[in-house]
């Protein structure tokens, strides 16, 4: 009797052995993908926020000239107000040092990150020598705002991220019942699991990403956010009117969504103003697309959309910005964007006006320098936006315009 046990036990304790080396393996590999994702996110967040910084408060000429007149005080007064735009950073301020080559360089000190930027003018023609601007941020808020509740700070045993960041994943063992369960389905689930993971493993930047990102710019400034998330979806309803799909639809949709970020450099006091901007005021306001368009460039995953977000301010006539493209020059994608964009505005809340209603907005639009085909496109097909649900992979939220 022993004897005939011994064979179907063996069997049992080799398949168990398997089991558990399967489950094992699975874990693993979900930690070392799911560690990419997570250093992918943090390490964006890192250099969009040291990029804005440095672009908002390092390279500007009254930081600049204030450091060369010895007025470091002053200075750092000016400098430090920039917490209020960042909410991710502890401190700011300028003190002696190296200034980096380069617009930042990023140093882990146990569990802060310390970020130095050069102090150079508003053209980074001439950088102020043996100064340096700091900035202060804890690693572990950099974990929570990207959602990484499996993964922890660990400065022992901890894989180090693209920033020296070290994190350790978090996950539970199965019980043994677990992994009999999971041998059960595998077989029946196993293709549909790989082909949802793998899908969104590689679209990384449309959802873990893309959400750290537009978080970081709604601490920030929330009115151009919230504009920013409706500009991207009837950017998407325009789009698909006009034959876009697959990989097109979806870069008209991420450069929609992100068209507004260089404002993320723009003083507060600015973008917050309750009435008409000074010439001065409003040639600082024109500068947020090459902002946005420089911090795009910054990323390899969104460096093809920068000439897109550079133009959206381009008009058919050239009396647009920055470059006074005309009609021809100006890329499709920067003229659906340049029309829902001012659709938006015109039919959405803002702090200096009250909105005003779609069919009185595409009556101003129709005597604007705008591609008038896309206008008319949005006009004919107005009417359908109420019913439109967009695809899949686009972030979710209900904006008003889906609401109305």
């Amino acid at each position: 009797m022993k004897r005939k046990l011994f064979v179907p036990i063996m069997i049992t304790l080799v398949s168990l052995l398997l089991i558990g080396l399967l489950i094992y393996s699975i874990q693993r590999h979900i930690a070392g993908r799911s560690f990419e994702s997570v250093n992918n996110a943090i390490s964006s967040l890192i250099e969009i926020q040291a990029s804005a910084l440095y672009n908002g408060c390092f390279s500007r000429n009254q930081t600049y000239y204030l450091v060369i007149e010895e007025k470091l005080a002053d200075a750092n007064i000016l400098v430090q107000k920039a917490t209020d735009s960042f909410p991710l950073i502890d401190l700011v301020e300028i003190v002696e040092g190296r200034p980096p080559a380069d617009s930042f360089d990023v140093i882990l000190d146990g569990e802060l990150l310390r970020i130095e930027c050069p102090i150079r003018n508003g053209d980074d023609e001439t950088t102020v020598p043996n100064m340096v601007g700091v900035a202060i941020i804890q690693a572990q808020r950099l974990l929570d705002t990207v959602s990484a509740k499996d993964f922890r700070i660990d400065l022992v045993h901890g894989r180090k991220t693209t920033y020296g960041i070290p994190i350790s994943a978090n996950f539970t063992s199965h019980s043994l019942l677990d992994s009999i369960i999971i041998v059960l389905l595998i077989g029946f689930i196993a293709v549909s699991i790989f082909q949802h993971y793998y899908r969104k493993a590689n679209t990384f930047l449309d959802t873990r990403g893309l959400e750290s990102i537009i978080y970081l710019f709604e601490q920030t400034e929330r009115i151009s956010a919230s504009h920013s998330r409706n500009v991207a979806m009837l950017a998407l309803f325009v789009g698909k009117n006009l034959g876009f799909r697959g990989k097109k639809l979806k870069d008209l949709y991420i450069a929609a969504l992100l068209h507004d970020i260089g404002k993320i450099g723009i003083p507060n006091n600015i973008l917050t103003k309750n009435g008409k901007l000074d010439s001065c005021e409003f040639v600082q306001m024109k500068q947020h697309p090459a902002i946005s368009a420089r911090i795009l460039r910054n990323f390899k995953e969104y460096e093809r959309l920068s000439p897109i977000v550079l133009y959206h301010h381009e008009r058919e006539d050239g009396s647009g910005y920055p470059e006074g493209l005309t009609g021809k020059d100006i890329p499709l994608e920067s003229k659906i964007i340049a029309v829902v964009d001012v659709f938006e505005a015109l039919v959405g809340e803002r702090p200096y006006r009250d909105p005003i209603c779609p069919l009185s907005a595409f009556q101003k639009m129709k005597s604007m320098p705008l591609d008038q085909k896309i206008v008319s496109l949005l006009i004919d097909h107005y009417g359908e936006l109420v019913s439109f649900r967009p695809p899949r992979w686009a972030l979710s939220y209900s904006p008003w315009l889906l609401a109305s």
